[in-house]
């Protein structure tokens, strides 16, 4: 392990950050909020001299980065970002302590969109741009945008995007990396300018319509009300919204494959297939669920009367069923009152996810294909010992390695999800809350169930808790290996 050049790389990842933190310091001092102003001045101050002090003492040139130094990299930066990014909380007293401001923080940068605030409209404007930014940072990856820096700085960036990206593989859509994370953010800004302006001229305020974009295109779920989007109470906007959280759930690199006209190749994508016959099956499944059960309303624990039409039951559910499989966390309708199928149904779409190589979070769907195929290879294979079969995606072959990675993944990420919920059982957390909040977590979908559901927050875990799913975000969002690979003694040896 080449302790310098991991120390200098993060170093320049954290002026980096320093200088990001200028943009919500202008939203500081144009909303006039005195107390965010100076929280946002000290920890530039603190992050610039962390940044200039580490690069000045590491400074290393022309280095090529391996596997080792790409996943230390990669953990570190982002551990240090979270507890960075949570100084404004804390210096400012919106946060009264630390752990509440890292557990934000840590929802934000994983794009989770958990959160401790009880009553988040009473916020300053500059804190609740800072929450909306850090998920938009955190969806495309603080790190893909400083792989396409890191040419200028003599450092090879393939190992950072490879251990970044999420899914079994880091597709390059050009032949540098350095171009290939350029032209993914230049995919996301599209997406991003193209949101707002659809949001401000559907009557959502500029400001609440940034916000949203951000922790949408992110797949993050932040919201500037209380009730999230079901505040406006408004189909346009639900379906602004519920369609974008599809597009920033798919495969960014099938949005350069369009840009290429190759528009076959996209339509005949397994996973594009597969996902969108998830959502289509689940919202079909929880609409008719709702129409004809007809759940309580949350605000009077009677039979609520939106669901009584079929067309308002297939709202509610288009929008949910969206807002789960993507990860992103919105919230239309309380679904923690639905039927216990449609909860648990949610609750399964949690832990499977969006697709590889998106924004969103969870297991991603191209895995859970490759598992289903495989699975189905070894049935036939029982009937027909000496058959051979390879398993396909896309109509090629896919290598034994990457099945062997998926298996194993899967069984570390269930693995983990046992540990950490017993865990936060034993914190006195009833079950279903204890189980719902690690599996949204680790998803980085936001809600959960009972005590953490769309209509509540995270703000009565206990601290050791919130450090816990804080753990489990990060776990999350780095894929397992990333984080649990800096614990083996193999990582650190020559």
């Amino acid at each position: 392990m080449n302790i310098p050049i991991v120390l200098y790389t993060v170093g320049n990842l954290v002026l980096m950050l320093a200088g990001i933190l200028l943009v919500p310091l202008g939203v500081a001092f144009y909303y006039e909020e005195d107390a965010t102003v100076w929280a946002f001045i000290y920890t530039i101050i603190i992050t610039g001299v962390l940044g200039g002090l580490s690069k000045a003492f590491f400074r290393k040139k022309n280095v090529d980065i391996n596997i080792r130094e790409g996943i230390a990299i990669v953990t570190f930066s982002w551990i240090v970002c979270i507890f960075l990014g949570a100084l404004p909380y804390w210096f400012s007293d919106i946060c009264t302590t630390y752990c509440d401001a890292v557990f934000e923080t840590t929802s934000g940068f994983t794009t989770t969109g958990s959160s401790i605030f009880k009553d988040v409209e009473i916020l300053p404007h500059s804190i609740l741009f800072w929450r909306a930014f850090t998920a938009w940072l955190g969806g495309m990856g603080i790190i893909v945008i400083f792989v396409a820096l890191l040419p200028a700085m003599g450092v090879s960036g393939y190992q950072l995007f490879s251990a970044e990206v999420s899914g079994p593989t880091a597709d390059r859509m050009r032949p540098r990396i350095g171009e290939t994370a350029k032209l993914l953010w230049f995919i996301y800004l599209i997406i991003t300018a193209s949101m707002i302006l659809m949001l401000f001229c559907g009557g959502m305020p500029l400001f609440d319509a940034i916000c949203h974009t951000f922790s949408t295109v992110s797949t993050a779920g932040f919201s500037t009300k209380n009730a999230s989007i079901a505040y406006y109470n408004n189909l346009y906007m639900e379906i602004v919204v519920a369609t974008f959280m599809f597009i920033c759930a798919c495969n960014f690199s099938l949005y350069y494959m369009c840009f290429q006209k190759d528009f076959k190749k996209v339509l005949k994508n397994s996973e594009l297939r597969f996902f969108a016959g998830l959502v289509l099956i689940a919202i079909i499944f929880v609409a008719s669920t709702l129409y004809f059960s007809q759940p309580e309303s949350f605000n009077g624990g009677i039979k609520d009367s939106r669901y009584y039409d079929l067309g308002h039951s297939f709202r509610y559910a288009f929008f949910q069923v969206m807002t789960t499989c993507s990860t992103t966390g919105h919230a239309s309708a309380d679904f923690d009152l639905w039927p216990n199928s449609c909860r648990f149904l949610l609750v399964l779409l949690m832990f499977i996810g969006a697709c590889a190589g998106s924004t969103g979070g969870a297991i991603k769907c191209v895995r859970v294909l490759l598992l289903m195929k495989s699975s189905m290879r070894e049935f036939g294979r029982i009937l027909r010992p000496r058959m051979v079969k390879h398993v396909k995606l896309n109509g090629e072959s896919v290598s034994e390695e990457i099945i062997t990675e998926t298996s194993v993944f899967f069984v570390v990420y269930l693995g983990f999800f046992g540990v950490c919920s017993l865990a936060l059982i034993a914190l006195n957390t009833d079950i279903i809350t204890a189980f719902s909040a690690v599996a949204t977590c680790m998803a980085n979908c936001g809600p959960g169930l009972a005590k953490v559901g769309p209509m509540a927050n995270f703000s009565d875990m206990a601290y050791a808790g919130k450090w816990l799913l804080s753990f489990c975000m990060l776990l999350g969002r780095l894929e397992i290996y990333s984080l649990l690979l800096l614990f083996l003694p193999i990582t650190w040896k020559r």
